[in-house]
């Protein structure tokens, strides 16, 4: 095959790569393993973002000692072209691939989202509160277009919709379909690696996760902050309260979570095997969990909800860590925290996850750590709870032992 100098290739993306101790590299793709040397990494990293092969044989010429490399670089980037991991055009509309590799470019996504009959009504709510003629908005992982379109629909001048996944060729065409292809502006791409000819007075976002903070809200946009937002930008959502209330979580879901005593005995007599170890492992484990509102809310509160922390979006990121004592409400048996959060999206609108506002068409989990003892609690009671934000996401709830 013979490729052009000025031929601009794009990684497909969805691909999984596996490495070898030897450096050769396995890439699977449309049900097909394909094998390469060492050169295939850095090829997938060039070409993240449509490059002409010339550019990319340029940036990658260092790291190449001799001819021999040279050739081996060529003859592995024309075989990536002729097995469509590199292309011309990039992959568009849902995917056909499966969790986890379809990602936020599956059909399911968007019906998820789109079908949650509180969430997005109360972002759009927000918008129309917040936006005006003179504003140019920055939607960060637009998905479907909703709330791009929506802030056209509100008046703003200009929209920019960042999607890094296939379907922003959808959104493009929705945003087209509903007559606002002259004010929103669509990019391809992860907002950290995104340039605007102009800097925002407002953002929008949605990348708030079941525990608010897992999606890495406050990290994005503090790089938006820095970068792509006027100072006095607003924010949509501004501020992300989080609150925690003792339950007691039930048999049939603690087995799924924590491994139990009845696990053992039941495992034992299925294998003949003791899995003695397993149960050991787990007992100083804080079992963090996602499950269903609409489960959840009918689980025994045996507390009032408790302010565990609040982040403001406008500062800067921080790792932190928080202790709440949680009294006792109703005699039960405490195992479990849940911990929802109140996203402050406008003036006068906020979006709780508290697993009560919940039900079977909501686009969240609910989130909770699951302790390894049940332990008999009653009015007067209290119970101390350590959160932890550590960064880039990742937080941990842990039982304060008195």
């Amino acid at each position: 095959m013979t490729l052009a100098l000025d031929a601009t290739l794009r990684r497909v993306p969805e691909l999984l790569v596996e490495v070898d101790s030897a450096h050769q590299v396995r890439v699977h793709h449309d049900r097909r393993i394909l094998e390469f040397g060492p050169h295939a990494l850095s090829l997938l990293d060039v070409f993240y973002e449509p490059t002409t092969v010339g550019d990319a044989i340029h940036r990658l010429r260092p790291r190449l000692k001799g001819r021999r490399a040279v050739d081996e670089l060529v003859a592995t980037l024309a075989t990536m072209v002729s097995a469509g991991l590199l292309t011309t055009e990039p992959a568009a509309g849902h995917s056909e691939l499966m969790f986890p590799v379809g990602g936020y470019g599956q059909a399911y996504m968007d019906i998820a989202m789109l079908q949650d009959p509180i969430r997005k009504s109360l972002f759009i709510k927000a918008i129309d509160e917040v936006v005006g003629p003179d504003d140019v908005v920055l939607d960060l992982g637009t998905g479907s277009g909703i709330l791009a379109v929506a802030s056209a629909r509100a008046g703003a001048r200009r929209v920019y919709a960042v999607e890094p996944a296939r379907t922003g060729d959808i959104a493009s065409r929705i945003v087209e379909r509903n007559g606002f292809k002259d004010r929103v502006t669509m990019v391809r791409g992860w907002s950290t690696a995104t340039e605007l000819p102009e800097k925002a007075t407002v953002l929008t976002t949605d990348i708030v996760g079941n525990d608010c903070l897992d999606m890495v809200i406050w990290e994005n946009l503090q790089d938006a902050r820095r970068r792509l937002l006027t100072e006095d930008a607003r924010l949509i959502p501004g501020s992300l309260r989080s609150h925690a209330y003792l339950a007691h979580m039930p048999e049939e879901f603690r087995l799924r979570h924590r491994i139990l005593d009845s696990h053992i005995r039941t495992w034992q007599d299925r294998y003949g095997i003791d899995f003695t170890p397993m149960l050991e492992d787990d007992l100083p484990r804080s079992a963090g969990f996602y499950e269903r509102p609409e489960h959840v809310r009918n689980w025994e509160r045996l507390s009032d909800p408790a302010p565990l922390f609040t982040v403001d979006l406008r500062t800067d990121v921080r790792h932190f860590e928080n202790q709440v004592t949680v009294p006792v409400t109703t005699s039960g048996v405490f195992n479990t925290a849940i911990v929802f959060f109140e996203a402050r999206l406008g003036p006068t609108t906020t979006l709780s996850t508290a697993p009560w506002n919940g039900g079977e068409l909501s686009h969240w989990y609910c989130a909770g750590w699951t302790f390894a003892k049940d332990r008999k609690v009653t009015p007067g009671d209290a119970i101390t709870l350590s959160y932890q934000y550590q960064g880039d996401g990742r937080a941990r709830v842990d039982l304060v032992e008195e």
